[in-house]
């Protein structure tokens, strides 16, 4: 069944919606004094017990996996190692002292290295159109990460989220690619279950303690269970239809969703600036969307 640009829009828009709670579920899990890694390794591993089966559960999945060239199977590997990489640095951020509303406001510098990366990697160029809406979108995320760069703990949590963008740019650059060739259903289960076992090793590495309080379990299944495995299947998903910068602009409105969900759980207030940070995050995401359209326009018509 052929997929509308609208549908995958809107999967992408929910998928955003959903991972708004990861930063606020995140760090109710951390204040118990779980190590980073453990939440991330943890994480990986409940959602892959639902998908792994599930993976090989169809004589299609299992043709479609057999039929995966070997060029393939090396961006897929990267696609997990990346994987892993973001979900531990994001954690470890919050760990040494971001907010849960300021770090995923800063993570929003994504976009810049999805376009930076795509030209590196691939030559892949972004409209002057498109780049505009991008530049108003980042200014609504300056205008609301500039007050709170503050509260960072210290010099090493900025360093992390910087990191962490560059790991989740490259996510999502070889993840679309991959997505093109691999069935959403065997890309989850295994990407997750690999990049649970590379988890695994780095706690283990680290001599990491693997106990988890009961406070934390809730919270944990809601970030596992919820915003991984819904939040973070639709955005994989949507990657088939609509381009990398696309889904990574989109991710500019998670803030606004974070600020929701961290006052509501966690407690914590934005300030008033937020709302005019929003609305330049909205404006932004209009331009870019009328950009890609147009453009899209003008590439159909000139096959014509």
């Amino acid at each position: 069944m052929e997929v509308s640009t609208k549908k995958a829009f809107a999967g992408a828009l929910l998928a955003i919606v959903i991972n708004s709670f990861i930063s606020t579920f995140l760090s109710m899990i951390l204040r118990t004094g779980v190590d980073s890694s453990v939440v991330t390794t943890y994480r990986f591993f409940l959602v892959s017990l639902v998908m792994l089966p599930m993976a090989f559960s169809r004589k299609s999945y299992r043709e479609n996996l057999h039929s995966i060239s070997s060029r393939v199977w090396v961006l897929f590997l990267i696609y997990c190692f990346t994987k892993a990489g973001g979900f531990i640095l994001w954690a470890e951020g919050l760990r040494l002292g971001a907010p849960a509303f300021t770090m995923t406001t800063l993570s929003n510098m994504q976009p810049i290295f999805v376009v930076v990366l795509l030209y590196v990697l691939f030559r892949e160029k972004t409209s002057l159109r498109s780049l505009g809406g991008i530049f108003v979108c980042l200014i609504g995320v300056t205008i609301i990460g500039v007050d709170n760069v503050s509260s960072l703990g210290s010099a090493a949590a900025m360093i992390v989220i910087v990191i962490d963008c560059v790991c989740n740019a490259l996510n999502n650059i070889f993840g679309r690619r991959v997505r093109q060739t691999m069935e959403l259903i065997p890309m989850m289960g295994i990407s997750y279950f690999l990049a649970g076992i590379i988890s695994l090793v780095y706690a283990l590495i680290q001599g990491a303690s693997f106990y988890i309080p009961k406070e934390a379990i809730l919270p944990l299944l809601g970030v596992s269970l919820i915003c991984t495995l819904i939040g973070h299947s639709l955005n994989i998903w949507s990657l088939k239809y609509i381009k990398s910068v696309t889904v990574s602009v989109l991710s500019l409105l998670s803030p606004f969703c974070t600020a929701i969900s961290a006052y509501f759980l966690l407690g914590e207030v934005p300030k008033p600036i937020v709302f005019l940070g929003a609305a330049f995050m909205i404006a932004g995401l209009l331009l870019y969307q009328r950009a890609e359209v147009k453009a899209a326009h003008e590439k159909a018509e000139a096959k014509q």
